[in-house]
């Protein structure tokens, strides 16, 4: 096999990325603690106590504020990497305007989701405060089928165009896929990824049994259909393992333990500092600042589990195309397309790929052609 190693242009492009990311978490550590620290949450809610001081106003009038000071803050990072460091390597199709335009979609919907969430959260705190991590996991789980209904039919659409694939011969193939694996499938169609990026990607969705079939219109132009039915074939395996189920149920289990673990860290807060009642949103910068502190060092096992799955996918996707050198060349051509990370070092691996890297999916590929 011939050695795989990354461009100078995609150890650039990502060496940025990474350090932008710790860059954010910086800003969000500082912005927390000097939040609270400060006293500013305080002056903060007392703003939304002065607005309406009802308990659900208080909260939604907080958030509302705290959001816009967050986006304030990481609205520099985000240009720098969201526009300028993609259009640097090549890789935006947006101008300034349209990339602003899907900024505040992106945040108003963020901040919808984020409003009942915090709404619902802080009324388990307030009827429930010693069990109200339970209650809010409920919730949470509730909220991640809720979604997975809705990102498809409606927070696609308000981005992407859906359009009918045209190419029959690739739709036949495509529903022969889906045929042999016993899976119905809704529809096959594509999406206009090209009007924001030069990137390609695919995915299934649909809750229940019948399944939709999204392809970025850049991977229909060019890519074989082979390759693409590597794709298919990939996602098909997730469907067939379970893989979102048991990807919910993990993330499920992973939030309760971050609840539980802010619940104490309150309680030792609030005692400590002779603070108000555990449903003051005031004390909202401390359950951020905890499950910051949760995921970042909950998320190297969150992806070795991501990352297992995924190679249980490819093995199915093997399985069924019987046909390693598409799913080898897509790979390849993914990577050149994407300007993704080839070999990363372990550390990069461990923080920031939820898929095995590139080079260890063409190995497993290799090893398997030789095998068969």
């Amino acid at each position: 096999m011939e050695k795989i190693k990354d461009s100078k242009a995609s150890q650039k492009y990502h060496g940025m990325k990474k350090w932008l990311f710790f860059v954010g978490l910086f800003l969000d550590l500082c912005f927390l603690l000097v939040l609270f620290f400060s006293g500013l949450t305080f002056d903060i809610k007392g703003i939304a106590v002065g607005v309406n001081p009802s308990f659900f106003a208080v909260n939604g009038i907080y958030f509302i504020l705290i959001s816009f000071l967050m986006y304030a803050i990481h609205f520099p990072l985000n240009y720098f990497e969201g526009f300028y460091w993609e259009h640097k390597f090549e890789l935006s199709n947006q101008d300034f305007g349209q990339w602003m335009i899907d900024s505040l979609k992106k945040n108003a919907v963020g901040l919808v989701i984020g409003l009942i969430i915090i709404e619902a959260i802080y009324t388990f705190l307030k009827i429930f405060p010693n069990t109200w991590w339970v209650w809010a996991t409920c919730f949470w789980l509730f909220i991640s089928f809720v979604l997975a209904k809705l990102v498809p039919n409606f927070l696609i659409p308000m981005f992407f165009k859906y359009a009918p694939i045209e190419d029959e011969e690739l739709k036949g193939k495509i529903n022969d896929l889906f045929e042999a694996c016993k899976v119905p499938v809704k529809d096959i169609s594509t999406i206009d990824l090209s009007t924001k990026t030069k990137k390609a990607n695919a995915f299934l969705c649909g809750v229940g049994k019948k399944k939709r079939v999204v392809l970025s219109d850049t991977l229909v132009e060019q890519f074989s259909n082979e390759e693409i039915c590597s794709v298919v074939a990939h996602e098909l395996g997730h469907h067939k393992h379970n893989d979102i189920l048991k990807l919910l149920f993990v993330n499920t289990f992973a939030t309760a333990i971050g609840f539980y673990l802010v619940k104490n860290f309150l309680n030792f807060t609030i005692h400590k500092y002779g603070l108000s009642s555990i449903d003051d949103i005031a004390l909202f910068p401390l359950i951020i600042l905890a499950l910051m502190v949760f995921g970042f060092v909950i998320t190297p096992m969150m992806n070795l589990y991501s990352r297992r799955i995924e190679k249980a996918a490819d093995r199915f996707c093997l399985d069924q195309t019987k046909d390693a050198p598409s799913f080898i060349s897509l790979m390849k051509k993914l990577g050149d397309m994407n300007l993704a990370e080839f070999d990363p070092d372990f550390f990069t691996e461990m923080f920031f790929h939820d898929h095995p890297t590139l080079k260890k999916r063409i190995e497993f590929a290799e090893k398997y052609k030789h095998e068969k």
